[in-house]
């Protein structure tokens, strides 16, 4: 998670929406315009809503390059992961899971450009995914805290949106041995199994790390494309059905306002999802003190970004998922239904499968603007119900 994610671009288009803007992009008579879209944007209607992990395979440390074994899973505070967890979120209503990995923190050794990952840990993710298949949920594993900066890539294993020809080879070396061992162990999975190549790509530690313009983000995105490119075709590398699985590609920090000078890779198999991230809008959403209230004014944002998701994305034929969505908890239940009815009316209006971020923090405990706690995995109950009872539509 992020506490500054976007604060800069949703301020903007929070007070810049008092001007409406329609809940899908409309053609000149009003109504919604139609484009033939390829088989990948026919499959994501498959995914329905979705349901993260958080917090849990992706917990990580960066002090050193140790292989901090399976324990790591609960060293953020969540329980370790049960079937019934997993077979609870289906009951729900939730028809896919992402699971978010961590990897760096499992490099068993590391030599002639290979980084070799821990068996154990690969063992431990797959007994996971295994369990969410056989709960009938389509799965999105990826790599996800592993985007380190150019000061971390000195004691730890990872990669890092770096200009420096050096950093970039290192990174290009570690991106192609993780995607190459993890698409090798499931190249017999079928396509309810999906790839997500990297988290939020973005240059960490920068003053820019979160949001920018200009020549920062067209250089940063440059590279980016590089590391997915990668990272695409390992997978496609890895044989078996990995030759035509789904792969999720972000944009800069998975945000879908930041795509200058950058595009998705070339893929034979013609099956690349663009993967973004909008907790939207940020003031609602993420903000630690302020705006508890949803105004039809932040409602406008709402609409807006999904017009966007339109005219940058689904209009010129490329599926769209948004990988991370939630409202911070801040006491304010009633405005946050509201929020989720507008957000996840428009995504299903859009057909954009959107994914609950849950990190299993509710108000008042936790940081202000990270209570994104929707699953209580203790007791398999719902903190909120009203909040998660889209997912059974």
């Amino acid at each position: 998670m992020k506490k500054a994610m976007f604060r800069n671009f949703f301020l903007v288009l929070s007070f810049s929406l008092l001007f409406a803007c329609s809940e899908a992009a409309m053609g000149e008579s009003g109504e919604a315009e139609s484009v033939i879209l390829p088989s990948t944007a026919e499959f994501i209607s498959s995914l329905g809503s979705g349901w993260n992990l958080g917090n849990t395979f992706d917990a990580c440390s960066y002090s050193d390059r140790e292989n901090k074994g399976n324990s790591t899973e609960t060293s953020w505070g969540m329980p370790v992961t049960t079937k019934e967890m997993i077979q609870a979120v289906r009951a729900q209503g939730f028809k896919t899971i992402r699971i978010p990995v961590s990897w760096h923190n499992h490099i068993k050794s590391q030599k002639n450009k290979v980084y070799t990952v821990d068996s154990s840990w690969i063992k431990r993710v797959k007994t996971v995914v295994d369990w969410s298949l056989e709960a009938g949920l389509r799965v999105i594993i990826n790599i996800h805290h592993d985007n380190l900066s150019e000061a971390q890539m000195n004691t730890c294993y990872g990669f890092c949106v770096s200009q420096n020809p050096n950093t970039k080879i290192l990174s290009k070396n570690y991106l192609n041995s993780v995607w190459s061992q993890v698409a090798k162990e499931f190249k017999n999975y079928d396509e309810r199994l999906i790839f997500e190549v990297l988290n939020e790509p973005r240059c960490v530690g920068t003053g820019y790390e979160w949001y920018g313009q200009g020549k920062n983000i067209s250089d940063a995105n440059k590279t980016i494309c590089e590391y997915e490119k990668v990272c695409l075709q390992a997978i496609r590398a890895a044989g078996g059905k990995n030759a035509s699985r789904y792969v999720m590609i972000p944009t800069y920090a998975a945000n879908p306002d930041l795509t200058d000078n950058w595009s998705l890779p070339d893929d034979s198999a013609g099956r690349l999802i663009v993967s973004v991230h909008a907790y939207t809008p940020y003031e609602f959403c993420m903000n630690e003190d302020s705006e508890k209230t949803f105004t039809k004014n932040y409602e406008g944002a709402v609409s807006w970004l999904f017009d966007s998701l339109w005219n940058k994305f689904t209009s010129k034929g490329m599926a769209v998922v948004i990988g991370e969505m939630s409202a911070s908890d801040k006491g304010n239940l009633d405005e946050r239904v509201k929020w989720t009815n507008s957000y996840v009316s428009k995504a299903r209006f859009a057909k954009i499968p959107v994914i609950l971020w849950d990190n299993m923090v509710t108000y008042p405990s936790g940081e202000k603007g990270e209570r994104h706690g929707y699953f209580n995995r203790r007791d398999l109950t719902w903190f909120y119900p009203e909040l998660v009872e889209f997912a059974k539509e």
